[in-house]
């Protein structure tokens, strides 16, 4: 593999190891991460590992685009419009050509109206 100082012996001599154990009959291989993230919980113990599954990242994304979508509302004239720039995370400036200068701003969330009474505060 390489030379290796008396400093470093220990730590190369590992990774010959790791190497070597990965290395496995046709019979026995490593096919998926979850096996992948097994062995490597088993064979080298310095180093913590973290396996996320798909499911969790689907159910993620898609708790995430729900959220989204519970709280935008519908720009309306969509289809007059062709080009759409975000302006922020709640406006767009919409375009009736990618070429046109003039825009109009739509916001894209619902708005949340607040009724304030006399002696009323807010911190």
């Amino acid at each position: 593999m390489f030379g290796c100082s008396d400093l470093f012996t220990n730590f190369c001599d590992r990774l010959q190891q790791t190497k070597a154990s990965l290395q496995r009959p046709y019979s026995n291989q490593i096919l998926t991460p979850a096996e992948m993230f097994e062995f490597r919980h088993e064979h080298l113990k310095g180093i913590t590992f973290t396996y996320i599954k798909d499911e969790e990242i689907i159910q993620h994304h898609n708790n995430k685009l729900l959220d989204q979508f519970e709280n935008s509302v519908a720009i309306t004239g969509t289809r007059s419009f062709h080009c759409f720039v975000p302006v922020s995370d709640s406006n767009l400036k919409c375009f009736i050509t990618s070429q046109a200068t003039e825009y109009e701003i739509h916001s894209t969330t619902k708005a949340v109206q607040i009724t304030l009474h006399t002696r009323d505060s807010i911190a």
